[in-house]
């Protein structure tokens, strides 16, 4: 809306070629990450950590966003949505400071807050 103060934002977002997997906690190095909270935020390194940690534990790409959700569901309120795949794309209107999308090898993950 035109004029108001509301905190949605759209993203159109592409996703990245897949590459070898890649069990790497910390932010990915040389990978694109498009991301409208603060480099180095908690809420970053949480999602980079979470998301390494459930390629460890699942196999199943539902599984592992089922896994993210949880965790930033408990941790930073609820209303979190996960996606988690090799090949999609996506338009989605969602809260400022909350849109994570990179990849870790072979998976490509958007983290985004809205409602």
């Amino acid at each position: 809306v035109v004029g108001s103060s509301d905190t949605r934002r759209s993203s159109n977002v592409e996703p990245f070629a897949p590459g070898p997997r890649s069990a790497k906690p910390a932010m990915p190095e040389g990978q694109k990450v498009q991301t409208d909270t603060e480099q180095g935020s908690e809420m970053l390194r949480d999602a980079f950590a979470q998301s390494s940690v459930a390629m460890g534990k699942h196999e199943d790409e539902k599984d592992i966003s089922k896994h993210i959700k949880v965790f930033f569901d408990g941790k930073f309120g609820p209303n979190w949505h996960v996606i988690v795949g090799k090949g999609y794309a996506t338009y989605a209107t969602h809260e400022a400071k909350t849109h994570m999308f990179f990849c870790l090898p072979p998976l490509n993950f958007l983290i985004y807050k809205m409602g």
